[in-house]
């Protein structure tokens, strides 16, 4: 797993003045909202002795760990330390790591890093979000995965026909193959469009735009755990799909699909398009859950590579490069120090000045 990207926490509607503890990245951390409400995010572990913050309370619009009293506020500041009593000068090695928090598109998101905000990977963007002519629905699923399977899945253009009964036609064509297609790259991902046969839909509603025939159709990734599906049934009516996934760990990942169509507008007719994406996710699910290894090593071995697999291939290439620059986390060193050593991914205020922090910082490799 990796540090220095965005995370969905999780949804807009869950943050409240009561703390809420979150796993990210197999770390625990808490989320509130201040009086005004903004949301913050600190990590969960008390500087004190190791109380968990977010079986606190909010006080002052600051987290108050439950063991000692102690307060911090959304910077990672402790502002209060009850033993003491009155003070003038709270000591700077009490504080705890705090991270940028935005909220976009019903979701809470966390940068999980030390990066100045200028060397900061993006969130993946949706432009039609929120625009006349387009309807929005979200969804949330858990799966028992490696957030890479699930990339390396949304960015595999060949799986389509196999796996999925409404997109693909189920291996019927003994010429199908997978056309050649042009990988398009961005600073922080890549994707490829390409067409397919469709089956069209035995519903109804849904067969008014989704015929049996070409589809055009495309999807990739963007930064660690993001990755974007479009879907045009046809020159006018479409449905693109964003899916921001959170690793709570290696194999436990929490999932938010945002849903956007430009066609069948009526949300009566909302449950449908429910239905299909349900279905779809499902399909791939059960496939993605199975992939052995589970945890995918980060060299490419044990695997025979065709060109339907070039996306993902660019996709490794740039975990790679992750690596070369330190952000992945050695979760080996972790887990043999499991429950002994207390562990904080780096903020942006630890690498500003990284003298006088308690908690120890985690370790990574590739630098």
């Amino acid at each position: 797993m990796f540090i220095n990207f965005w995370y969905p926490a999780e949804e807009s509607h869950n943050i409240s003045a009561t703390p809420l503890k979150v796993q990210m990245l197999g770390l625990q951390f808490v989320l509130w909202r201040d009086e005004d409400g903004n949301a913050h995010c600190v990590s969960n572990i008390c500087t004190h002795r190791g109380g968990s913050l977010g079986d606190g309370k909010v006080v002052d619009n600051c987290v108050q760990c439950p063991y000692h009293g102690w307060l911090f506020n959304g910077d990672g500041q402790c502002e209060r330390i009850p033993s003491l009593g009155p003070i003038d000068k709270i000591p700077k090695r009490s504080r705890i790591d705090a991270y940028p928090v935005e909220e976009r598109y019903g979701l809470v998101f966390v940068f999980l890093g030390d990066l100045p905000e200028e060397e900061r990977p993006t969130i993946m963007p949706i432009e039609e979000y929120g625009t006349d002519g387009w309807r929005t629905l979200t969804m949330r699923y858990r799966w028992k995965a490696n957030y890479v399977r699930l990339v390396e899945n949304q960015s595999d253009p060949s799986h389509v026909e196999y796996v999925h009964s409404g997109m693909g036609m189920g291996g019927q064509n003994a010429d199908y193959k997978v056309p050649k297609f042009r990988i398009d790259e961005t600073q922080w991902g890549a994707g490829t469009m390409t067409e397919f046969q469709t089956p069209g839909s035995p519903d109804e509603e849904m067969g008014k735009v989704i015929t049996r025939g070409p589809s055009d159709a495309g999807s990739g990734f963007h930064g660690i755990s993001m990755t974007w599906t479009r879907i045009n049934f046809n020159e006018n009516d479409g449905m693109n799909m964003y899916i921001y996934a959170c690793p709570r760990d290696e194999l436990d990942l929490e999932i938010f699909l945002v849903n956007q169509r430009n066609c069948r507008l009526d949300p009566e007719l909302d449950k449908n398009f429910l239905s299909r994406m349900g279905v779809a996710v499902e399909e791939d699910r059960i496939v993605v859950e199975k992939l052995e290894p589970a945890i995918p090593s980060k060299d490419t071995i044990g695997e025979f590579i065709v060109p339907a697999d070039d996306v993902l291939m660019v996709y490794r290439q740039r975990l790679q490069e992750y690596q070369e620059r330190g952000w992945r986390m050695d979760l080996a060193k972790m887990q043999r120090n499991e429950h002994r050593i207390a562990y904080a991914i780096p903020s942006p205020a630890r690498r500003a000045d990284p003298n006088d922090w308690a908690v120890t910082p985690v370790p990574t490799i590739g630098q």
